[in-house]
């Protein structure tokens, strides 16, 4: 059992902060032609892999619901041409206020679409301003609404905190505010200005200043609080969720299941066989000590469409990840989850037992103050709530 991710890398407009492979376009030839590339990509892969049991699928981007319906169909139409898609499967698109229809939402309910995830981000005017957002709260209710009407019962809202010139009343009056719209899943995450992008250019200037550490950090607890208050339980650094709507997808990140990504710059984890030894040979990492192969598509829109446009698979980067390394990222990745890593999972993937591995490290957590003792009474390594606030000091250890 596998899942899948397709990226769609249109945008209305992008925004400030987004360093993401999207791209501003409105241009129906363009998408056409990516559309078609990507059930190109969809065939050949299903002819390499078989028909593949999937139990989630995750439309990313950019921003999917740019994307004209009637081309949305036919890529959803392949997809379960290609693809095992189960019956209670988890099925998740992106989608930005502003730019849903109901034209849209009806080809991906069609489709098996059961899960809509919301880019709201803040409902102050002059917040979603300095982001560069194309939407309002109205628009975002309206989108809400829409979606409800249409079936989906299970929608996501994303909010930032950390943002230039916000205060923590507007953050928490913006999870109020999503609170209410009655939304089942809110991802609160702190806003990071990535390199090379416009909001990154901004700060240079001194345009713009984001919130202090001190604030920010502030932010994140007192959120966690009105959120768990809410009647929202965390169940991730930064996500939280009515009890039943976790992310499915998500989780099997965090929990190093297998992936097929699907698009631009999408990526992959699969099994060493997927990608065989001359891969392995090439990094240097022997087959027999391979645990798994992370693979990537060229972020290199034009050259990703081009390539599949003439039958070809595109330029993809291929690492394998050896044993050692595959210990440490199931530990990293874990240990975002309040649940952790459940040590009867970490010897059965990789043949040893953590306490063998990693001793010295959970003995430096519990010194540190870090560790959740009643989760590995459990079974299970877990952080605490200072830990999961403080996860990079926690992963030194290990390192």
């Amino acid at each position: 059992m596998v899942s899948l991710y397709l990226h769609f890398p249109f945008c209305k407009r992008k925004c400030s902060y987004c360093d993401f492979c999207s791209a501003a376009s409105s241009s129906w030839a363009e998408m056409a032609a990516y559309c078609r590339a990507l059930e190109t990509e969809m065939r050949l892969q299903a002819a390499r892999y078989g028909h593949i049991p999937v139990d989630t699928v995750f439309l990313g981007g950019g921003t999917p619901s740019v994307v004209p319906a009637d081309l949305m169909r036919g890529v959803l139409a392949t997809l379960r041409e290609c693809f095992a898609i189960q019956p209670d499967a988890e099925f998740t698109s992106e989608a930005n206020p502003g730019t849903l229809t109901v034209e849209w939402l009806d080809v991906l309910c069609d489709a098996g679409m059961n899960r809509l995830s919301l880019g709201v981000q803040a409902i102050q005017p002059q917040l979603l301003k300095t982001l560069e957002r194309i939407h309002d709260f109205t628009q975002a209710r309206e989108a809400f609404a829409m979606a409800r009407a249409a079936g989906v019962a299970n929608i996501s809202a994303d909010a930032m905190f950390g943002l230039p010139g916000q205060t923590m009343g507007e953050y928490l009056d913006t999870l109020r505010a999503l609170a209410g719209e009655g939304v089942t899943h809110i991802s609160a995450y702190a806003l990071i200005v990535e390199d090379g992008t416009p909001l990154a250019a901004q700060v240079q200037r001194g345009e713009l200043a984001p919130a202090g550490d001190d604030l920010t950090a502030d932010m994140l607890e007192v959120g966690v609080d009105l959120l768990t208050a809410l009647g929202y339980e965390r169940y991730e650094i930064s996500n939280f969720a009515k009890a039943g709507f976790a992310c499915r997808h998500n989780l099997g990140y965090w929990q190093r299941k297998r992936y097929l990504g699907l698009g631009a710059s999408a990526a992959s984890l699969l099994p060493p066989e997927a990608a065989g030894v001359r891969a392995a040979a090439k990094a240097g990492v022997e087959q027999e000590d391979t645990a798994y192969v992370r693979a990537c598509n060229t972020a290199d829109v034009r050259a990703y469409t081009d390539a599949l446009l003439a039958g070809s698979l595109p330029p993809c980067e291929t690492t394998p990840v050896s044993r050692r390394d595959a210990m440490f990222e199931t530990v990293m990745l874990g240990l975002r989850t309040v649940e952790g890593v459940r040590l009867a999972d970490f010897a059965a993937w990789h043949g040893r037992a953590l306490a063998d591995v990693y001793a010295a490290a959970v003995e430096t957590l519990r010194t540190q103050g870090l560790l959740a003792e009643d989760a590995l009474a459990a079974g299970r390594l877990a952080l605490n709530r200072r830990g999961l606030r403080l996860q990079n000091t926690a992963l030194m250890p290990f390192l």
